[in-house]
């Protein structure tokens, strides 16, 4: 049997249970190898862009690191007992949590954790044996519950043909036949292109497009009912491929749905495939997981390295084809500027704002630590804004620097105030990775 969580609890500021309980995403916890009586397991932050992560995996072995952003993983031992070991992972939701004020590692029940941060615990069981998963790997970030959709059916679908878009509330398993008919959820603009909006986290294969096949068209929704993003699908492979899966969150609940199209051609030459895709609610994406098959045999575009999976809820034809597997990252707010030739929203004018007031705290809090630049002419800086490019105009530069206070921090400076890194062994240039890192 795979993980279970059994046990699960978020709290507010002032110690009272949360109405939205936020389940535990679903692909956060990776089990690793069985050596003797210890499994190893990995926790990845898939919860907000930057949280407190504490994971308790038994005596002696426990981690709390602050700062930890969205993506950042953590890796140890977990101790086995009765062929079953304990797993207790709390995730802090505050910005100033303070990792020496954590109580996670010397509690035993859930229920016995406060202090005065928002945080969601979770106890997890985990069985110390090798299982077979029906339903391959889980989704990169799912939204809402975070689990799998119900067991697949026990025939595959119909061959599917593209559907102009999917229904905007599906079953909670896997569907046996494509949608029908379109979506109604109604577009707040017009439809557009913003590379911005869609970026590759993972590739599960060796070939690399060179066109992303993901595109953003439109996003919409409100904090009280929740955030949508529609994509569209696009052959950029240069041929037509045998088969696109593509698994998103169409559910406000975290339910996936996958859908399988055949015989793609490129761009032009059918229509478009799109869908609308829920969004996470504590930071506003969507995962999509997209597998492209190729069963050409006489001029093939993907190689023999391409092994990639496709799981048995997506009713996957039984003949093997070289397989490749994208994960892709979608924003649910646009992040393209008003330059596209596209006017801006308001909520989207205030976050500009926003954004920018909270670059110059970072500058002024950083230049506190490190002290000023100014009157710093040189043409070579310390970092760089082509590396770790920052801010809402992208003409900043993301540095790490520690501190006996606040241990390591990430800011967002102009390149000039990058130079005061120099005299800092443990600083370095790029957002910090991990909590509590050393030097």
């Amino acid at each position: 049997m795979p993980p279970k969580v059994v046990d699960q609890i978020c709290k507010t500021t002032g110690g009272e249970i949360m109405d939205n309980i936020i389940d535990f995403p679903a692909d956060a916890l990776t089990i690793g190898d069985l050596l003797a009586d210890q499994v190893g397991i990995t926790v990845t932050q898939f919860w907000t862009d930057d949280a407190g992560l504490a994971i308790d995996a038994g005596i002696d072995s426990c981690v709390v690191n602050a700062n930890v952003t969205y993506g950042d993983d953590e890796t140890m031992m977990a101790d086995c007992v009765e062929g079953y070991a304990g797993l207790t992972v709390v995730v802090y939701f505050d910005p100033d949590f303070d990792p020496d004020e954590c109580d996670a590692c010397n509690v035993d029940e859930l229920s016995g954790l406060g202090g005065d941060y928002e945080f969601c615990a979770y106890r997890i069981e985990i069985p110390c044996d090798t299982q077979e998963v029906d339903c391959g790997e889980p989704s990169a970030a799912p939204s809402g519950s975070y689990y799998p959709s119900e067991e697949p059916t026990d025939s595959p679908t119909v061959s599917m043909s593209p559907t102009n878009s999917p229904t905007a509330s599906p079953s909670a398993s896997p569907t046996a036949a494509p949608t029908s008919s379109p979506t109604d959820t109604p577009t707040s603009s017009p439809t557009y292109d913003c590379p911005e909006n869609v970026e590759l986290v993972s590739i599960d294969g060796a070939f690399e497009y060179d066109g992303p096949p993901i595109i953003v068209t439109d996003q919409g929704g409100n904090e009280e009912d929740g955030y949508w993003v529609k994509f569209k699908v696009e052959n950029t492979f240069g041929q037509t491929v045998s088969n696109f899966f593509t698994e998103y969150h169409s559910g406000e609940f975290g339910e996936t749905e996958c859908v399988e199209d055949e015989n793609v051609e490129p761009p032009g030459v059918d229509e478009d495939i799109e869908f609308v895709a829920q969004c996470m609610h504590n930071v506003k994406i969507s995962i999509v997981n997209f597998w492209v098959r190729d069963c050409e045999e006489a001029v093939p575009f993907l190689s023999d390295e391409d092994v990639a999976e496709i799981p048995e809820c997506c009713h996957p034809p039984d003949e093997e084809c070289r397989t490749v597997q994208y994960t892709f990252k979608l924003q649910c707010i646009d992040q393209c500027p008003d330059d596209t030739g596209r006017k801006l929203h308001q909520n989207d004018t205030h976050k500009l704002i926003q954004a920018k007031k909270e670059q110059v705290a970072s500058t002024k809090a950083f230049e506190e630590l490190t002290g000023h630049a100014d009157g710093n002419d040189a043409e070579d800086h310390f970092c760089v804004v082509e590396d770790y490019p920052c801010g809402p105009d992208l003409d900043k530069v993301n540095v790490c620097h520690y501190s006996a206070r606040d241990g390591y921090k990430t800011f967002c400076v102009p390149e000039a105030d990058s130079d005061a890194l120099r005299f800092y062994p443990k600083d370095y240039c790029g957002p910090c990775v991990g909590g509590y890192s050393t030097a």
